[in-house]
């Protein structure tokens, strides 16, 4: 009877530690991208600490958290509420891809497309430099034009130089 009841104890020990653990462990979240999330929480917060921003961020609204895969990387999210206790905790992966996105890497440069039929180049952070810098000439160039400036005018607001 002594030997079942310790047993007993043990069990009971043993499951409110790995629910203790498992409390304390952060929800895995798998976001592609570029792409974001809504999470809708119990309380409402009033703080959020992402350990990295550059990999992802969030808006808050009212109880809902919006993730915004920003790159390719991990990250958590810990989110509190007013008296300090956790709300959630998430383990962020963000990954490149998806069914429609094509890599190329040749002699040690990396190539980025979505293919949805037909292949379009895209920004994707490492690939090869000269690559990537057209492209990003190539887009700049469209937005001004539907911004309907004209060629080699850039975008002003208030009389201020945009960021270089």
């Amino acid at each position: 009877m002594r030997t079942s009841t310790i047993h007993l104890g043990l069990l009971a020990a043993a499951a409110l530690f790995t629910s203790a653990a498992l409390a304390a462990a952060g929800e895995p979240v798998i976001a592609r991208l570029d792409h974001s999330k809504i999470f809708t929480l119990a309380r409402t917060p009033t703080t959020v600490v992402v350990g990295n921003p550059s990999i992802a961020d969030v808006t808050l609204e009212g109880n809902n958290l919006y993730l915004h895969a920003r790159a390719f990387g991990e990250t958590n999210i810990l989110v509190l509420d007013e008296n300090g206790s956790q709300i959630a905790s998430y383990d962020v992966t963000v990954e490149t891809g998806g069914d429609n996105g094509v890599y190329v890497f040749k002699a040690g440069s990396s190539y980025s497309f979505v293919c949805a039929p037909d292949c379009q180049t895209t920004l994707h952070v490492g690939d090869q430099k000269d690559f990537y810098a057209e492209i990003v000439k190539q887009q700049e160039k469209r937005n001004s034009i539907a911004l309907g400036q004209k060629s080699g005018e850039s975008a002003k607001t208030d009389g201020q130089q945009p960021p270089q």
